[in-house]
Parts: structure tokens; sequence; C-alpha cells
């Protein structure tokens, strides 16, 4: 686009392509710990696109939307915007389909191993949902399925064995905190004969065992995440002790979320 074409025109797919390219480049940057020149990446596309800086970080804070649902980190100085048009979701995978090793590099970002490692995860409330999270329309569902987060942090043995690990010191630090060291020292992942569809068991302060399934990623709380069968059979059927703990973050500042099943009077 050269200066002289209206700006309130649709972006076109050439311009949504450097936009969502130029975002990918920061990301990188961001994940090898490398620092990012907002200011100079948003002057070039300026530059090239005759776009003023208001549209362009209207149009980051919905690619920052679209990226979080395939479960990759944002750059966080642009919030998720849910208004994106399918164009966007079109051009963010075309940009991922050209760039795989994006999410080797999301899965191992340089902080998580730095010499101080992580401190424990700090607990906030269970995010509230854009409904375009919960029912996403055709080209993000597409793309949701073409780059499945769920699958894929199931998969990541080294992300699933660091949430775990993280969520039983935090387990253990609770019930230390409680006064109750020798439940902590109870505190364990599942074995052998232990109940399907949890990955540790933990005292609750009045000794009732409870189970609990970890889901961790280093995307966003806006990452979706499933529950297996056995997991789900333990939501429905124990709703008491079943707890779920979501950790998102892992390599930046690591939080987590905690889901209880509801239960019938």
């Amino acid at each position: 686009m050269n200066a002289q074409t209206p700006l309130s025109q649709d972006w076109s797919p050439a311009d949504l392509d450097l936009i969502v390219g130029d975002y990918f480049v920061m990301l990188a940057k961001d994940l090898a710990g490398q620092a990012v020149d907002l200011a100079a990446h948003q002057r070039a596309l300026r530059f090239v696109t005759g776009r003023s800086g208001g549209a362009l970080d209207f149009k980051t804070c919905e690619i920052s939307a679209v990226v979080s649902l395939v479960g990759l980190p944002i750059l966080t100085a642009f919030a998720p915007r849910w208004t994106y048009a399918e164009a966007v979701v079109e051009a963010v995978e075309r940009q991922l389909i050209a760039r795989p090793a994006l999410f080797t590099a999301a899965a191992r970002p340089a902080s998580l191993f730095a010499p101080e490692g992580f401190a424990l995860p700090v607990e906030s409330p269970p995010p509230v949902f854009d409904p375009r999270q919960v029912e996403p329309g055709p080209a993000a569902g597409r793309l949701i399925a073409r780059f499945d987060p769920a699958v894929r942090d199931a998969a990541d043995r080294f992300l699933v064995e660091t949430g775990l690990a993280a969520v039983l010191a935090l387990e253990q630090h609770r019930l230390r905190h409680h006064g109750r060291p020798d439940l902590a020292a109870r505190v364990r992942p599942t074995g052998a004969g232990d109940a399907d569809g949890c990955d540790l068991l933990s005292p609750a302060t009045d000794g009732t065992v409870q189970r609990i399934a970890v889901k961790t990623t280093t995307g966003g709380p806006a990452t979706p995440f499933a529950l297996t069968d056995a997991e789900q059979a333990l939501w429905t059927d124990r709703p008491d002790v079943f707890r779920l703990y979501r950790l998102y973050d892992l390599g930046r500042d690591l939080r987590f979320y905690r889901l209880r099943p509801p239960q019938t009077a």
C-alpha cells in the first residue's frame, strides 16, 4: 500500500502478511531472550504500509488474540483484541506454516533455562473468556485444529513434568503454610494402582485426599486444553475431591488458576 492509498480500506493479504510476519519476528526475539525494539518495528511498518501507529497497534492486538488460540505466547505489549476478521486468522496460518521452528522456540523459551529457574506459580482467578475463544469462527476453528495446542502440550513430556513438579511444590508449600508439614510430606505423584484421571494426590487440611490433574502450557490463559476420558470421568463422578490446576505462561510469569467440578446438592 502506498501513501496515497486510503487508510480506511480493508487490509490487503500482503499487508496482513507483513504485520503478522513482523509480529512473529518480534516474538522469536522475545522467546530467545533478546531485546525487542517495538518502536523501530512500528516505524518500519508505518513506512511500508502507510498506516498510522494507532491502526498498527489495533491490528497487532487482533493478531495477539489469534496467536493465543494456538497456544503460543503473545507479545505482552499487545493485549488480545477479539475483533479480528477471518483474514487475520488466514494470515496467521500462512505465517505459522512458513515458521515451524516458532513452536519449538515457544516450547523451550530461553527463560526456562535461566540459572535462577522460576518461582512458585502465582494464582489468578479463572479467566472470563470472550465468546470467540469459546466458539471460534470457521477460520479460527480450522487454525486451532491444525496447530492443536491441547494435543501439543499434552505430548510434551518436558512441559508435563515441569508442570507437575511446580504443582507438587505448590501443594507442599500450601500445607506447610497451614502448619501441616506432616500432610505436606504425603503429597505425591500418582503411580501404579492409583486412580486413573489424576496426576497428583494431595491431602486437604482435613486429611481428605484430593485428586489433582495438571494442565501446563507456555501459552497464555486463553490457550485451549482438553480433559482425557479418565479426567472427565473423575470430573463427573468425584466432584468432591477432583481438582484441576491450569498452569500458563511457563517461561514467563508462571501463573495458574484452579477449577473444581460443580457439586450438586
